[in-house]
């Protein structure tokens, strides 16, 4: 099984990598550039070449790239729509460039319009980045916890998008467990367990599930918001954690967690939960 963090990449790309590996990760989840900005620092051919370097002497694989947090491909206001598709193909080219796997998108939202609507806006979105770049990475289609106006909190919804898109080889999703308890997939038995997987298979299918974002949840079930917790601290629940690290489908897909960093101690913390629960 392979389990990481996302990581800070303060410094270069290649401390990202060491950072990583001090953490005891066998993956590892970073941003491109400033999440909630619309600059981009240019990439630095000697930093790109370092952090590929190391990450095969580390053995650090897959590697995912978060898109910025400000890229909106639900948006009702043309303007933000376009430059959001303009931006995304941005983070398609920085990844690339870094040899990442996979580039981590959340679908959207618009508050105001309706699913159809925002998922009909979403594949025009994608299918447009798509034929400006055809990607080299595989794009990820996470899923959201279904706070007011998002799209993509139920894996029906993803499934339509990908329905509608031109080509859907390099299209997968990652599934994050906070988000999903919060928009309704309950994970805290094996039945429950069982059922998801159940359902992936049956909307998305479990050939494009690539990787999950491994998260606590910090309020009640169906609270339909996104609030990440430490492992087996909150509302899903070590038990459940414990079922779902060790069911035969989730072994196979690479694991990052997006759990707080409030202190040096939080990280290697979650790790030691996470590992302690694997058989």
């Amino acid at each position: 099984m392979r389990i990481g963090f996302h990581v800070s990449i303060a410094g270069g790309f290649s401390r990202s990598v060491e950072r990583a590996f001090g953490l005891g990760c066998t993956c590892m989840q970073i941003f491109s550039r400033n999440p909630r900005g619309w600059t981009a620092k240019p990439l630095d051919p000697d930093d790109i070449a370092g952090f590929k370097t190391l990450r095969k002497k580390r053995d650090i694989a897959p590697v995912f790239v978060h898109t910025n947090y400000l890229i909106n491909l639900a948006s009702p206001r043309d303007d933000l729509f376009e430059k959001s598709i303009e931006h995304f193909i941005v983070d398609l080219e920085r990844a690339e460039r870094l040899g990442a796997e996979y580039l981590v998108i959340h679908l959207g939202s618009a508050s105001g319009r309706d699913a159809e609507w925002m998922i009909g806006r979403v594949s025009q979105a994608l299918n447009e980045a798509m034929q400006l770049h055809p990607p080299q990475a595989v794009i990820l289609l996470e899923n959201t916890a279904g706070e007011a106006g998002d799209v993509g909190y139920a894996l029906e919804q993803i499934g339509e998008v990908i329905s509608r898109l031109g080509d859907s080889v390099r299209i997968g999703i990652c599934y994050d467990t906070c988000h999903g308890f919060a928009a309704g997939y309950d994970v805290r038995t094996k039945k429950d367990v069982n059922a998801l997987v159940k359902k992936i298979e049956a909307t998305v299918g479990l050939e494009r599930l690539k990787g999950m974002h491994v998260n606590d949840c910090l309020l009640e079930f169906r609270s339909h918001r996104d609030r990440h917790w430490h492992i087996g601290e909150g509302k899903i629940g070590l038990g459940a954690f414990k079922v779902l690290l060790n069911h035969p489908v989730f072994r196979e897909i690479p694991m990052i967690m997006e759990t707080p960093k409030k202190t040096e101690a939080d990280d290697p913390r979650n790790m030691e939960v996470v590992k302690s629960l694997i058989r």
